[in-house]
């Protein structure tokens, strides 16, 4: 029922009072921005960081001068306000960043939008690669079968994902083989995994279709997971892995280290 100005000004005020309950705040630049793409409406709310960084003019001038760290925001909120007008039982229409630099800054996001996660993206993507691995083991599919509708699943994925479209269970299922008389749809449908029809992609999640990965304890590993059982080998009763031919960069380090090189 307010103009923009007064909202706005209103809500730096509810943000500056949730602030004020974190010893570790430090504030920033508060943005609000209302705006409208492709007939929807939207709300804004971001708080950035400002940096110092130094500036040159066509004197040749040396200044110094403040600019927004945008590219590094992690408080931010964008609100459907078409979805919540028009459906409000809906769980879908704040998106926001959880945070890098910890918990609880978005804690106190979170309490200033009076929201609360209603809708997890990543264990939605969790839930359909154990779908799509339980439907691989319904269907008995060779080694190869199942890497092959697993890069089917990732190569429709990331289609929606560069397309910025949510990944669509019914489309997804339409391009995988059906097992018996079930197809995609109707076996994640009837083994209780809770997918939604339609839901976002999430590109790390994702990735575990076609690769392995992991760091700790300074190892760093990335490989295709065509390779496991053919060049990279695992026995989990030692935990340890074997790999039959190394990269040539990496060999030709080890090969001028294990010589005395440097």
């Amino acid at each position: 029922d307010e103009n923009f100005l007064a909202f706005s000004r209103a809500a730096t005020g509810r943000l500056r009072d949730e602030l004020a309950k974190y010893p570790f705040a430090d504030g920033g630049v508060v943005l609000f921005g209302q705006y409208r793409f492709l007939a929807v409406e939207y709300l804004l709310i971001a708080v950035l960081n400002s940096c110092n960084s130094m500036r040159v003019n066509e004197e040749l001038d040396i200044s110094t001068t403040h600019y927004l760290d945008i590219n590094h925001a992690d408080i931010v909120a964008r609100i459907d306000l078409t979805e919540w007008e028009t459906n409000p039982q809906s769980t879908r229409y704040l998106t926001f960043l959880k945070g890098r630099v910890g918990r609880k800054v978005s804690d106190f996001f979170m309490d200033f939008l009076a929201a609360a996660e209603g809708f997890d993206t990543k264990a939605q993507n969790r839930g359909l690669l154990q779908a799509v691995d339980d439907y691989c083991d319904d269907a008995q599919l060779g080694k190869n079968e199942r890497q092959s509708v697993r890069q089917q699943v990732y190569s429709y994925c990331n289609e929606q994902l560069q397309a910025g479209e949510e990944i669509e269970l019914q489309a997804l299922s339409q391009e995988l083989a059906p097992v018996g008389e079930k197809d995609f749809l109707q076996f994640s449908s009837e083994q209780g995994y809770q997918l939604e029809e339609t839901f976002p992609a999430d590109r790390g999640t994702l990735r575990q279709l076609t690769k392995f990965a992991g760091s700790g304890g300074g190892i760093s590993l990335n490989f295709d997971a065509m390779l496991l059982g053919e060049r990279i080998f695992w026995d989990p009763a030692t935990d340890t892995l074997t790999i039959r031919g190394t990269p040539p960069n990496l060999r030709d380090q080890l090969q001028r280290r294990s010589s005395g090189g440097k």
